[in-house]
């Protein structure tokens, strides 16, 4: 996995690199200090797989420099890593056809996990966005979803509501809390998901779920 490390600060790219080995493949880090060289970075270095990028670096024209980055990037998605905590700055770097943001206050394993998700043509938002993807549709389960003939037809209302909180990229204790329910109980619920969908972690519950939609559409 070719990964291109954007961040001014060295402690960043290598928690991040970090990371992204505990994912379980070779990586390949091209690293880049400030936006000229994570600019010149897309534009040369041939087979990147993902783009992660830090907002704040010098030589960044701030928001409106992104879609020039994305662009250079393309095929590879574009991840930004960031300490923004402000809901509007996240949906105008959402806008700019990046595939995720990610708060620099998230879980460590949250962080793999969204990774793996971009990788496999997922998108990730922050909890505080709802969940939604940069093209307005969500991964969680939806409404009008049919149940019947699926794997979530075994699945409770609540054991789906939690799948929904997953697919929005929430922990355990964020799903506790949000559902008022037992940490004890999230955990049941999760592990019974899993189960159900034959799958042995909550990425590939998120992507199964997706597959479900995509087919069922």
């Amino acid at each position: 996995m070719k990964v291109l490390i954007a961040d001014d600060h060295s402690i960043v790219r290598s928690g991040l690199k970090m990371i992204l080995e505990e994912i379980g493949e070779p990586v390949e880090a091209v690293e880049a200090i400030n936006f000229g060289q994570a600019r010149e970075a897309c534009e040369n270095e041939d087979g990147l797989d993902l783009v992660i990028l830090d907002l704040k670096m010098p030589g960044a024209g701030g928001i409106d420099s992104l879609s020039e980055l994305v662009e250079k990037a393309n095929p590879a998605p574009v991840v930004v890593f960031s300490a923004l905590e402000s809901p509007e700055k996240m949906r105008a770097v959402l806008a700019k056809g990046v595939r995720a943001f990610i708060p620099k206050s998230t879980d460590e394993s949250l962080i793999a996990n969204i990774f793996q998700l971009v990788r496999a043509g997922g998108a990730y938002v922050p909890p505080v966005l709802g969940g939604l993807t940069e093209n307005g549709g969500s991964l969680a389960p939806e409404a009008s979803l049919p149940l019947t003939g699926t794997p979530l037809e075994d699945l409770s209302v609540r054991q789906l509501e939690v799948l929904d909180l997953l697919a929005e990229g929430m922990s355990n204790q964020e799903i506790s809390e949000r559902l008022s329910l037992n940490l004890s109980t999230v955990k049941t619920y999760v592990t019974k998901i899993l189960k159900v969908l034959g799958v042995d972690n909550r990425t590939r519950a998120v992507l199964a779920l997706k597959e479900m939609r995509e087919e069922l559409e």
